[in-house]
């Protein structure tokens, strides 16, 4: 409830914002005000969340001017390549992490340590797993915000469909194999259509689905240092395996799972969970706040729902719960800061992505109007995290089970290689090892020429 109060509370100051904070700035610096675009993607509800932030920065900080400008999100790889490229791109811009790697090779963003020690900046205020994935070829681009973690450990449960199914509310599923009983037990549908789902496997790109699941099942995506793909293993090619068969035994193939989300979304409050349709539900940590915006009354109630850790494989005793974090597209946000502009912008852009990072009333505040934890340690500690959600301890748990995943800036490439694959396997067209095998070869064919070419230009 915290965050629909200060939601109303920043529609009202965000008005104040043109009309105080800029002619103070002009006034106090006799008219000499940096000004700062920021490009983001913060949109809906939390741009007024991120214009109460810009107001904090600009009182603590005069001379400085920022534009909030929230980008779309059609074409916005496109988009962002564009701007990051052009002789005058945004001051600040948000970048997923294979964009910062991406940008950093191609010497469009600067690494920020020279700020980090000239502003005092105290890294270890960060979890290490967060700020340690902002880092390429041993130099610091970015300041994590929000966290990279919790974007795939965690799942939505509706309690009430759970005992009308016979289930103990209190009991949610720990192992696929309780999973899919309760699946079976939920599921009402046939080959023509799904009324109601027992478990959304998959949410966005099948790729990523498939690493998050087999992580549960003690498997990797890729070596350590980044150089060999090592997804098709034998867990590999059990764990999509066992995604197919769930597909197709239980929800009657991949289109009926595709139909039964076609034209909701979750974010507006257009979606089968609201209407109880749903029984298990992929989440990362923005969802808190989405519940709490469309249905205060349903998230008010702690009978109702629960909040349960990725269930792993009961069947492999090297199995255990795990999320993983740097893998998918929202891998590792941060604020980069574009070389092309003078050292006095580049200086000022610095002092507001350290104020999103590490401020009380920046990204804290940020992600606690949201309901979402933060990458800074103590922001996480605050007793009201515990009011504004039940389940707050279940999602901490979740954060502890991350797992970060190395990548490369060619990542995007062979996820799209290994999504085609496996986008194969669940029409049938190729079996998993077969599928799998294949995006290995593919997929470490576009790995050995980046590296390769990293090498020579070393």
């Amino acid at each position: 409830m915290y965050g629909v109060r200060l939601l109303g509370m920043i529609l009202a100051l965000s008005i104040l914002l043109t009309l105080l904070v800029v002619p103070a700035a002009a006034q106090d610096c006799d008219g000499n005000v940096i000004e700062l675009e920021f490009m983001n993607w913060w949109g809906a509800a939390r741009e007024a969340l991120m214009d109460e932030v810009i107001m904090h920065f600009q009182a603590e900080n005069p001379c400085i001017r920022i534009i909030n400008q929230v980008q779309p999100w059609d074409n916005r790889s496109e988009l962002l390549a564009t701007a990051a490229a052009s002789s005058n791109p945004p001051g600040i811009i948000m970048t997923t992490r294979p964009e910062t790697y991406q940008f950093a090779i191609q010497g469009l963003i600067i690494p920020i340590d020279a700020f980090v020690e000239e502003n005092g900046t105290d890294l270890s205020v960060f979890y290490a797993g967060e700020v340690g994935i902002q880092y390429w070829n041993g130099e610091l681009y970015g300041l994590p915000m929000p966290t990279a973690g919790g974007l795939t450990s965690m799942f939505l449960y509706n309690k009430t469909m759970l005992s009308e199914a016979g289930f103990d509310p209190e009991s949610p599923p720990q192992t696929w194999q309780e999973l899919q009983a309760m699946s079976e037990a939920i599921t009402q549908g046939d080959a023509l259509g799904i009324d109601v789902m027992g478990v959304q496997m998959h949410s966005g790109n099948l790729d990523e689905a498939f690493v998050s699941w087999l992580y549960t099942n003690g498997g990797k995506y890729v070596s350590d240092d980044a150089r060999s793909l090592t997804f098709n293993s034998a867990e590999g090619i059990a764990t999509l395996e066992w995604m197919l068969s769930f597909a197709n035994d239980i929800n009657g193939g991949i289109e009926n799972e595709r139909d039964f989300f076609q034209d909701t979304s979750f974010t507006e409050g257009d979606h089968p969970w609201y209407d109880n349709q749903l029984a298990f539900m992929p989440i990362n940590t923005s969802v808190f706040g989405h519940y709490n915006n469309n249905d205060p009354e349903g998230y008010a109630n702690a009978d109702h729902w629960g909040v349960m850790l990725r269930p792993h494989n009961g069947d492999n005793p090297d199995s255990a719960h795990a999320g993983v974090t740097g893998y998918g597209f929202s891998g590792g946000w941060a604020y980069t800061i574009p070389r092309a502009h003078p050292p006095e912008m580049q200086a000022a852009a610095y002092k507001f992505a350290e104020f999103i990072g590490v401020h009380p009333q920046g990204g804290c505040a940020f992600l606690f109007a949201q309901s979402r934890p933060a990458p800074v340690k103590a922001c996480n500690e605050n007793p009201a995290y515990y009011e504004a959600n039940p389940h707050w301890g279940t999602v901490l748990e979740g954060l502890a089970t991350d797992t970060p995943i190395p990548i490369t800036p060619v990542q995007g490439q062979i996820a799209e290689v290994i999504r085609g694959y496996i986008e194969e396997a669940f029409f049938g067209m190729k079996s998993a090892e077969d599928a799998l095998n294949e995006a290995a070869a593919e997929g470490q064919a576009i790995l050995d020429e980046f590296w390769a070419k990293f090498d020579a230009d070393m």
